[in-house]
C-alpha cells in the first residue's frame, strides 16, 4: 500500500464516523432543542420540582452580571447554570412549594427582576 493511500484510509477511517453518527441521529428523528424545551413554566399549584429563574444568557459573563444584580436583591443562594439549550441561566433551586415559589416570584418581581416560575429540567 502507498503512502498516499495508507494517508486515505487513515483519513476516511476519522471521518466515517463524524459523518456517519450524526446523520444516524438526525435520521432516527433526533432534532436540536428550541428555547421551547428549555423553558417550563409552572402551572398554578404545580407539584413538580420547581425554580424561580431570573433570566438566561448567551454568556457566561452575562449571566454573572446578571447574578450579581438577582443577589444584590437577596437571593444569595441564586446559581448560575448551563441549560439543555446551550443557554446560561440565572435560578434559585431551593423553592419547596408553589406557594413558596408564588411569593418568591412576587418578591423578585417587586424587585425589578424580570423572574419566571419554572418546572426544573430534569436532573
Amino acid at each position: 500500500m502507498s503512502a498516499r493511500r495508507a494517508r486515505l484510509l487513515g483519513a476516511a477511517i476519522v471521518a466515517a464516523p463524524l459523518i456517519a453518527y450524526p446523520a444516524a441521529v438526525l435520521a432516527d428523528g433526533a432534532r436540536f432543542p428550541s428555547v421551547d424545551d428549555c423553558v417550563h413554566i409552572a402551572p398554578v399549584g404545580s407539584t413538580a420540582e420547581l425554580d424561580l429563574v431570573f433570566g438566561r444568557r448567551d454568556t457566561p459573563a452575562a449571566a454573572e452580571a446578571l447574578l450579581r444584580e438577582v443577589r444584590h436583591v437577596g437571593y444569595v443562594d441564586a446559581i448560575v447554570r448551563r441549560n439543555a439549550c446551550a443557554r446560561w441561566e440565572v435560578v434559585y433551586d431551593r423553592i419547596e412549594s408553589y406557594a413558596q415559589g408564588a411569593s418568591s416570584l412576587e418578591e423578585a418581581r417587586g424587585a425589578g427582576l424580570d423572574a419566571r416560575l419554572e418546572i426544573a429540567p430534569p436532573s
